[in-house]
C-alpha cells in the first residue's frame, strides 16, 4: 500500500484550511497571526485516516498571493490535490496560479471540491460548476470530481471523503529504492528533544540511527528519531510527512529549502541543465540572462536564465536552458521546478532539472550538446547516463561519482551501467575494485591513440620488444588504475601483449639481422667479459665501425629491454649475471655482518670504487640495500 499525501489549493479565503478542519479536526493555522487575521499564511500540516484504514498525510497551503512561495514549498510532494473553490466566488487569480503550479510540478491526480455550498442556491452553483469544468479543461483535472461541500453544515463531506478513499486505492508509485530525500519546510526545537525537521519524503527510506547530511552546505548529523502523522517510528518510507529530530544541529544551522539525506547523495549546486517552457498565459516573453525565482523542492532562489539557443522565450514556448544559480542549492536529474518573474512576481513557468553542475558548453559542440538535452529529456537513466559521460561530465566515472547527479544508489546505477555495457552504449570496468563506466567514443578514442603510440615505438625502435608501461600511460595522460583497468580489457581483446613492464602490439615480434645478431654477440662478450669493471657506452661504440652506430644503439636498448644487461645509471651498464652474482655476494654478507661500507662492498668485488658505488646506490633503488648515514644494511627485498 503506498504512502499518499494530500494536499490543498486555491485562492486566499475560498475555505481550504476549514475543510481540512472539518475532515480532521486540526486547525493546521498554528502561527497566532494565521489565527487572528483568519489566513493562512504559512504551510499547516494533518492527517487523515479513509474509511479503508489507510491514513494520509495532509499539507494545507496559503492561498494569498503574497504567499504564493510558501505554498511552492508545500506542493512539491503532492500525490492528490484538493482544488478548493468558493461557491459564492468561483474560480479567482489564485486558483489559476495554483493550477498553474501543479500543472508545472507534474501533479496528475486531484479532486475538486465548491467550499461554502450553503451559502449559494441550486442555480447559482450550477453556474460555478460549469464555469470550473470551462477552466480546468485540457488540465489533469479536467475530468475529475467536483463534490459541493459545507465545512459549516458538514454537507458533502461524507462523499469527499469516500472519493478520496476511491482515488487513493489507484496504484502511486513510489520510489522505495533511491537514497531517501527530505525537503525541509519546516524547523524547530522542543524542550528536552532538540531540532526537529519535517517535510515529505520523496524517496527512499530513512531509519533511526542513520547518519545523515544536511544538503547543500554538507553539515552532517544523525537521525535520533522519527514522527509520522504524530507517531514515533523507526523508520519513515516515500510518500510520507516525516518529522526527524536531529543531533548537534540548532535551529540556526538548518532552513526551509535545505535537503535530508545520506552522506554524499547530493551536491550543492551552483548550475543546472534543464528543461523550460513557459506557461501560456505569462505575462510576456522570457528573456536572455532574465533574473528569476526558482522554486524547487521547498526550496526558493533567486538565479538567471541562459536561454542555450534563443534570445528570448514566448508565453507556450519550450526549450533548454542554462539555470544559474545565485546560492546552492541541492537538486537532481528530472527534479521538478517552478519558476516567478522577478519584479512583478508572478508564475511564468517551470520544468525539469536534467544535468547538475555540467562542464562548460563548448561553443563548436552546441548543436550535439541541444541534441543530447532533447535525447535525455524525452528519454530514460540510460540516456541521461550517456549524455552524463559524452557531454556534460567526464568521459568515465565510478558509479559511486555518477549516483548523485542522478539521486540514485549504487545498485541501482549498477543496473543501468550493466544495460550501457550489454548494448554498447558504455564500457564498464573494474578500477582497483571499484565499477566505473566509459563513455564509448572516450574509450575507442583512446584505444586509437595508445595502439598507434606503440605502433610508432616499434617504428622508431624495431629491436626493442616495445614501449615501458609508465612512458605508455603518462603519454596518454591517464591516471595509474584507469589506466591499467584499459590495458587489461586491451589486453583481454588482443590489441596488445604485455610481458612485465612492456607493452606491445599483438603479434609484434623482433627479427635482428645478421649483422645486428653478430653487433649483440659482441656486445654482450664484451660486458661479460668485463665483469664489475664494465667498459662506459663511448667505449663500447668506438669498438665497432661508425657505418654501424645506429645498429649498436639499437642492440644495446634491446639487450636492456631483454634485461641482459643492467642500466645502473646514465653512464654504466653491466651484465645481468654480474649483478645477479654481486647480489649473491651481498646475501651471504648479510647472513653474518649487519652493515656495509661502500670500502667493503669495493673490496667484495675486487673493483674500484668508480664502479662500487654506482652498483651499490643500484641495490638500493631495488631495495636490496638501504643506507643508513654512510653505510649500507640489508633491504627489504635482498632475499626477495
Amino acid at each position: 500500500m503506498s504512502n499518499i499525501i494530500l494536499g490543498t489549493a486555491g485562492h486566499i479565503d475560498h475555505g481550504k484550511t476549514t475543510l481540512i478542519k472539518a475532515l480532521t479536526g486540526i486547525n493546521t493555522d498554528r502561527l497566532k497571526e494565521e489565527q487572528k487575521r483568519g489566513i493562512t499564511i504559512d504551510l499547516g500540516f494533518a492527517h487523515m485516516t479513509l474509511p479503508s484504514g489507510r491514513t494520509v498525510g495532509i499539507v494545507d497551503v496559503p492561498g494569498h498571493e503574497k504567499f504564493i512561495k510558501n505554498m511552492l514549498a508545500g506542493a512539491g510532494g503532492i500525490d492528490i490535490v484538493l482544488l478548493v473553490i468558493a461557491a459564492d466566488e468561483g474560480v479567482m487569480p489564485q486558483t489559476r496560479e495554483h493550477l498553474n503550479i501543479l500543472k508545472l510540478l507534474n501533479v496528475k491526480r486531484g479532486l475538486i471540491v465548491l467550499t461554502k455550498k450553503d451559502l449559494v442556491d441550486e442555480e447559482w452553483l450550477e453556474m460555478v460548476i460549469e464555469e470550473v469544468r470551462e477552466e480546468v479543461r485540457g488540465t489533469f483535472l479536467e475530468k475529475a470530481p467536483i463534490i459541493p461541500v459545507s465545512s459549516t453544515t458538514g454537507e458533502g463531506l461524507k462523499q469527499l471523503v469516500a472519493d478520496i478513499d476511491e482515488m487513493c486505492r489507484e496504484e502511486f508509485i513510489k520510489d522505495r529504492e533511491s537514497p531517501f530525500r527530505l525537503p525541509v519546510d519546516r524547523v524547530f526545537s522542543l524542550q528536552g528533544i532538540g531540532t526537529v525537521v519535517t517535510g515529505s519524503l520523496l524517496c527512499g527510506m530513512v531509519k533511526t540511527g542513520d547518519e545523515v547530511e544536511i544538503f547543500p552546505e554538507g553539515r552532517k548529523t544523525r537521525v535520533r528519531s522519527i514522527e509520522v502523522h504524530g507517531e514515533s517510528r523507526d523508520k519513515a518510507e516515500a510518500g510520507q510527512r516525516t518529522a526527524l529530530n536531529l543531533a548537534d544541529v540548532k535551529t540556526g544551522d538548518i532552513q526551509r529549502g535545505d535537503i535530508v539525506a545520506p552522506f554524499g547523495t547530493l551536491f550543492s549546486v551552483s548550475k543546472a541543465y534543464a528543461y523550460l517552457k513557459l506557461i501560456d498565459d505569462a505575462p510576456g516573453p522570457l528573456k536572455n540572462r532574465a533574473r528569476i525565482r526558482l522554486h524547487i523542492g521547498t526550496k526558493e532562489t533567486l538565479a538567471r536564465v541562459d536561454l542555450i539557443d534563443v534570445e528570448e522565450l514566448s508565453p507556450g514556448e519550450e526549450t533548454f536552458v542554462l539555470l544559474l544559480m545565485e546560492e546552492p542549492i541541492a537538486c537532481v536529474y528530472k527534479d521538478y521546478y517552478v519558476i516567478r518573474s522577478y519584479s512583478p512576481v508572478t508564475t511564468i513557468g517551470g520544468g525539469q532539472i536534467l544535468f547538475v553542475n555540467p562542464k562548460r558548453m563548448k561553443k563548436d559542440r552546441r548543436k550535439e550538446a541541444l541534441e543530447a538535452l532533447k535525447r535525455t529529456f524525452s528519454g530514460e537513466l540510460k540516456d541521461f547516463v550517456v549524455a552524463l559521460l559524452r557531454t556534460f561530465g567526464r568521459e568515465y566515472l565510478s558509479l559511486r561519482d555518477i549516483c548523485p547527479y542522478a539521486g540514485k544508489n549504487v545498485k541501482q546505477m549498477g543496473e543501468v551501467a550493466t544495460a550501457l555495457n550489454a548494448e554498447g552504449r558504455a564500457i564498464l570496468l573494474k578500477v582497483s575494485g571499484e565499477d566505473v563506466l566509459f563513455d564509448t567514443s572516450f574509450y575507442n578514442d583512446i584505444a586509437r591513440e595508445t595502439l598507434a603510440i606503440i605502433q610508432d615505438y616499434h617504428k622508431k625502435f624495431p629491436l626493442n620488444e616495445g614501449i615501458a608501461k609508465e612512458e605508455l600511460r603518462s603519454r596518454i595522460n591517464l591516471e595509474p588504475g584507469i589506466f591499467e583497468a584499459l590495458l587489461g580489457k586491451w589486453m583481454n581483446e588482443g590489441l596488445v601483449e604485455g610481458r612485465g613492464n612492456i607493452i606491445k602490439k599483438k603479434g609484434f615480434s623482433v627479427v635482428l639481422s645478421p649483422l645486428q645478431q653478430e653487433v649483440s654477440r659482441e656486445i654482450q662478450q664484451i660486458f661479460t667479459e668485463s665483469g664489475w669493471a664494465p667498459p662506459t657506452i663511448q667505449e663500447v661504440m668506438s669498438k665497432f665501425p661508425s657505418n654501424q652506430e645506429k645498429d649498436v644503439k639499437d642492440v644495446l636498448l634491446r639487450l636492456t629491454g631483454e634485461g641482459k644487461l643492467i642500466k645502473i645509471n646514465e653512464d654504466i651498464y653491466m651484465s645481468a649475471e654480474w649483478v645477479e652474482k654481486a647480489l649473491h655476494l651481498l646475501q651471504q654478507y648479510f647472513v653474518e655482518n649487519k652493515e656495509l661500507a661502500v670500502s667493503a662492498f669495493r673490496d667484495m668485488l675486487g673493483t674500484s670504487r668508480k664502479y662500487a658505488l654506482p652498483l651499490l646506490e643500484y641495490m638500493d633503488s631495488i631495495k636490496a640495500t638501504r643506507r643508513v648515514k654512510e653505510v649500507r644494511i640489508a633491504g627489504s627485498s635482498l632475499y626477495g
